[in-house]
């Protein structure tokens, strides 16, 4: 796959404007678009009955493997087709290691997920591996083993705490947390042009970002969706995916381009009651 980035894209309007004509915003209008997966799109998706066989990537990066059989339920979501992975070796990764980030270390992902049950500590939503040195990037996991979502965000702390200093090995969620059988919209940044670090649940944070981002992620990445890096998978589901190798706003810890994939997801997947009452697309889909 290429691994060059195109340029910043359309510009984005803060709010739709009711009645109007404008084009619907979509995830190719902002540039360095890293991945992006939603299983909605039956020309990206391949089925043998319900059975998912091959999936694009969107962005044209990640050439994607299937691990054992995870199924397409249709009208999943919002009327909308989704993915179900049973947790018992199912997953999706990419099938090699590709530059979807860039050397500034500015990378951000958001998608709509939702867990079933969790029996490990590692069971993750998303996860990103490198083959370079060291090898671990961040994981996107439960941080326990009951069914339950408390959260938190793993990091590569085996190499002097080489992402963050202040994180270390992980994040634990202290502000929000994910519901058993319920859909989230779920995403992470790691900001270097405003050195930050956070997760944000349903348009919130899920702990106060920390003002600590070190060193940059690796360049060459494998992400694996409803698995970790330790190959622990997940029993869930999995609507739509997206990434950026970019910062998450117009400059320093401006929130603007992960505002709007959010209010993007929350809209197109039924999803917007989840936002708070103050954000910027609460109440209509960005446009451009």
């Amino acid at each position: 796959m290429g691994s060059s980035f195109s340029s910043i894209g359309h510009s984005m309007r803060r709010r739709a404007v009711s009645g109007s004509s404008a084009t619907p915003w979509a995830p190719s209008d902002l540039g360095f678009l890293a991945w992006w997966v939603d299983f909605d799109d039956s020309s990206s998706v391949t089925q043998s009955g319900s059975t998912i066989t091959a999936l694009s990537d969107k962005a044209g990066k990640h050439s994607f493997s299937i691990g054992g059989t995870p199924t397409i339920v249709t009208n999943g979501l919002n009327s909308k087709d989704v993915a179900d992975f049973s947790g018992n070796n199912e997953y999706i990764q990419s099938g090699s290691f590709v530059n979807s980030q860039v050397s500034s270390g500015n990378h951000w992902s958001v998608g709509v997920f939702q867990f079933h049950g969790s029996n490990s500590t590692q069971d993750s939503l998303w996860s990103v591996e490198t083959n370079q040195t060291p090898k671990r990037d961040y994981a996107m996991s439960s941080g326990a083993s009951n069914n339950t979502w408390p959260g938190e965000l793993d990091l590569d702390g085996l190499s002097s705490n080489r992402i963050s200093s202040t994180i270390g090995n992980l994040q634990q969620w202290n502000l929000k947390s994910l519901i058993q059988n319920t859909w989230h919209i779920v995403g992470v940044f790691f900001n270097k042009t405003g050195n930050q670090i956070g997760v944000r649940v349903d348009g919130e944070n899920a702990f106060t970002p920390v003002n600590d981002y070190d060193n940059s992620l690796q360049t060459r990445q494998q992400v694996r969706f409803m698995r970790n890096r330790s190959s622990q998978e997940l029993d869930g589901r999995l609507a739509e995916s997206v990434a950026y190798a970019r910062q998450p706003g117009t400059s320093g810890t401006d929130m603007t381009y992960f505002e709007t994939a959010e209010g993007y997801l929350a809209h197109k997947w039924g999803l917007s009651g989840s936002l708070p009452s103050n954000h910027p697309y609460k109440s209509s889909a960005p446009t451009v």
